[in-house]
């Protein structure tokens, strides 16, 4: 496993080196951020950088190559990724990495397919690739509140997740900009899912309740 891990890393690597160099900055970036999350969360660093290093395979295609490229590798196509064809860059990554790579992991490809907009339901990996991919260092700088979901992130995957969407779900409205269905779908879940967990007993200590 080891052994042929690394060689689909060089494969896809390969391949990036392609892209603009610009890209490939950003995903050494992300890498670190992913290195170290994975560490953080006992993840497995090399599957964290197989997904780095395919995330943003297609990042930088002109939106009309992408729909192309989408609709010949069968993809389905929501409104919405007609009128935003960026969204499709990870899914579009994802399956190019299982059909010209080999890449069989699906956690490895479901992290590359939806580290854009998230889903309700992701694996750990798929969770510290988005994590990463937005907070890494250059965006850091640009956005300072993703200084805090970094941080936040090294205790909480699923709430730094939640901070970000709402983040996000403020940028839309302030911009108005629409909001991809699936990212609405799950920011629905993670607000509801953490609102049901605060709830749960023993997360406020008995002290708080004692009376004088």
């Amino acid at each position: 496993m080891g052994a042929l891990i690394r060689l689909q890393i060089a494969a896809v690597r390969d391949e990036l080196a392609t892209r603009p160099e610009g890209l490939q900055r950003h995903i050494e970036r992300v890498l670190t951020e992913a290195r170290d999350l994975a560490a953080r969360w006992d993840a497995d660093p090399d599957r964290a950088e197989l997904a780095v290093a395919g995330h943003d395979l297609f990042r930088a295609h002109p939106e009309a190559e992408l729909l192309r490229l989408a609709r010949e590798a069968g993809l389905p196509l929501l409104p919405d990724d007609v009128a935003s064809p960026i969204m499709l860059h990870g899914p579009l990554a994802a399956v190019v990495m299982r059909e010209r790579f080999g890449i069989a992991d699906e956690e490895v490809l479901a992290a590359v397919r939806d580290h854009t907009a998230g889903l309700a339901e992701m694996p750990l990996l798929a969770k510290i690739i988005l994590l990463a991919d937005k907070f890494e260092e250059r965006k850091r700088k640009r956005t300072p509140v993703m200084k805090e979901i970094r941080r936040l992130a090294w205790r909480d995957l699923d709430l730094a997740l939640l901070c970000w969407a709402d983040w996000k779900w403020v940028e839309e409205r302030r911009h108005s900009w629409g909001t991809y269905p699936t990212h609405w779908t799950a920011r629905q879940r993670w607000v509801r899912e953490h609102h049901v967990d605060v709830a749960l007993p023993g997360r406020v200590s008995e002290a708080e309740f004692e009376t004088a």
